[in-house]
């Protein structure tokens, strides 16, 4: 080979490799627990802080939180639709409207919703605000089992 054509060849190989190719890949520098400890504000924050990252790394109690969430919201529609046979008012203005039009829509529009969040904090269980909201929907769908309860007990 001459030297014209082997700068030729040299050249034209430096220039398929120095090519850019768009790359539409999205990498979140941080999730919501690496970011650094603030001065914690109390024992609660620090305990709830510990709590959530406990949760975070251990994936079997979330399934089993999120498990207990469906099983509480499909008590709550069975214990909604008893109220309402016997006489008993729906307060979600939402279900409310549902229970009116068609019990079987208001039951599965109320765990296809539910199952969906689950999914969604299983899905991204690694953000502290995920896992709050885990926590949060266990919370809401126990005080609401509560209140059942409560209703069935006094009303008998």
């Amino acid at each position: 080979m001459t030297q014209a054509t082997e700068t030729a060849a040299d050249n034209r190989r430096q220039d398929e490799r120095r090519r850019r190719r768009p790359a539409f890949v999205l990498r979140e520098r941080r999730t919501g627990f690496d970011r650094r400890r603030l001065a914690v504000a109390g024992p609660v924050a620090g305990s709830v802080e510990s709590a959530l990252v406990w949760l975070r790394d251990k994936p079997g109690t979330l399934a089993i939180l999120l498990i207990t969430v469906n099983i509480l919201n499909l008590a709550d529609f069975a214990l909604t639709a008893n109220a309402l046979a016997l006489g008993g008012y729906e307060m979600n203005p939402v279900m409310r409207v549902l229970f009116a039009s068609d019990p079987i829509l208001a039951g599965l529009v109320k765990v296809a919703l539910i199952v969906g969040a689950t999914i969604l904090v299983w899905r991204f269980r690694r953000y502290r605000r995920t896992l709050m909201g885990g926590v949060l929907m266990v919370g809401v769908f126990a005080a609401v089992f509560i209140y059942h309860m409560y209703g069935l007990a006094v009303l008998g």
